[in-house]
């Protein structure tokens, strides 16, 4: 089945890395730790996202084409989380921010476990006026194939649990000689 789900396996993970780009470039690390106070530093969202999740898609890639099922579990949870998850992008400029949601500029403060944070912007449309969060232009990138992938999926277990039609003997030779 490799064949049915490689090709947008490969299109969310490539779709995916551009998303990061856009993230990377317009703080989405530190807007997440203002939106749910967390801390969230920009090196472990790079060691996480950009580092370490290239190899674990590559191997998955290469588990998917030998069909190790540890792949495929891999495959959903990716086809499933940037593939479907994305569309949060599109909700966070509505959530009000857990940290000094009412001041417009970029802050520093203390947040998560007692860790201090610098330059944590406000998205919160609210306050803002701008509908915009970091990585939310890009979002639909990995979303499409992702989806698309969970739907070749989904029609693949379909059929494959379809009765078949009995082969008569004589059909049966004639494919074998």
């Amino acid at each position: 089945m490799p064949e049915v789900v490689l090709p947008a396996f490969l299109l969310t993970v490539a779709g995916l890395q551009v998303h990061l780009i856009e993230e990377y470039l317009t703080g989405f690390a530190p807007a997440m730790s203002r939106l749910f106070n967390i801390s969230w530093s920009v090196n472990s969202y790079l060691m996480i996202f950009v580092f370490i999740g290239p190899v674990l898609y590559t191997l998955t890639a290469l588990g998917l084409f030998r069909r190790v099922p540890l792949a495929g579990f891999l495959m959903c949870f990716i086809l499933i989380g940037p593939g479907v998850a994305e569309f949060t992008h599109f909700i966070f400029p509505v959530l009000r921010p857990d940290v000094q949601p009412t001041v417009t500029a970029a802050i520093q403060a203390v947040v998560g476990r007692g860790q201090l944070m610098h330059n944590l912007p406000n998205f919160w449309v609210h306050v803002t006026g701008r509908y915009y969060f970091p990585g939310m232009y890009t979002a639909i990138l990995p979303m499409i194939p992702g989806i698309y992938g969970i739907r070749k999926l989904l029609i693949a277990a379909r059929q494959s649990k379809k009765p078949r039609k009995p082969i008569q003997l004589g059909q049966a030779i004639r494919r074998v000689a």
